[in-house]
């Protein structure tokens, strides 16, 4: 065998243990989600990253309150989201000054047909209609915390007036 034939082969060897070094990580991150299994398999590892740092950005924003953080769903009982959306008649949406989405809850699909996947980790502002944006930066940098705000935001909208889905791209607005 030649020499660069060695090499090359080293190099594809190193190249191999390095993606599944990677993929090995990427598998750690995705299990420590707090996400179904089955949901899980499906991501990239765009959306694990994603997802993870969003993750991150939760539990530091629940570390500067006196909330009890439980990651582990086992802790809640069955169907309690279900109930508490149906409660609330709406979504529950928490961002970060900045406009980055770090929870939106699973019911928002029928909302705006738009999957919580997709939406935690994005910031909020490619979603809001433009001329609504200076007015929820004004409201999200606003240092009066504590102090109840009603507003309303156009939002992208993939549902069609008869159910279906479209493209993102050509998604109408929906306040």
């Amino acid at each position: 065998m030649k020499n660069s034939e060695r090499r090359k082969e080293k190099s594809r060897d190193a190249a191999r243990s390095r993606r599944s070094k990677e993929t090995e990580i990427f598998t750690d991150l995705g299990s420590a989600l707090p996400l179904p299994a089955s949901v899980i398999s499906q991501l990239d590892k765009a959306t694990i990253m994603r997802l993870t740092i969003a993750s991150f950005k939760i539990m530091d924003a629940l570390s500067s309150t006196n909330i009890d953080v439980k990651p582990d769903e086992k802790d809640c009982p069955p169907n309690m989201s279900g109930i508490c959306n149906k409660a609330l008649d709406g979504i529950v949406l928490i961002t970060t000054a900045d406009g980055d989405i770090i929870f939106i809850s699973e019911n928002i699909s029928s909302y705006l047909g738009l999957s919580q996947i997709d939406l935690i980790g994005q910031s909020i502002y490619e979603f809001a209609h433009l001329c609504d944006q200076a007015e929820l930066k004004d409201i999200l940098t606003n240092k009066d915390i504590g102090e109840q705000k009603s507003f309303f935001v156009r939002m992208k909208c993939t549902l069609t007036n008869k159910g279906r889905n479209v493209n993102l791209k050509s998604a109408s607005y929906k306040a």
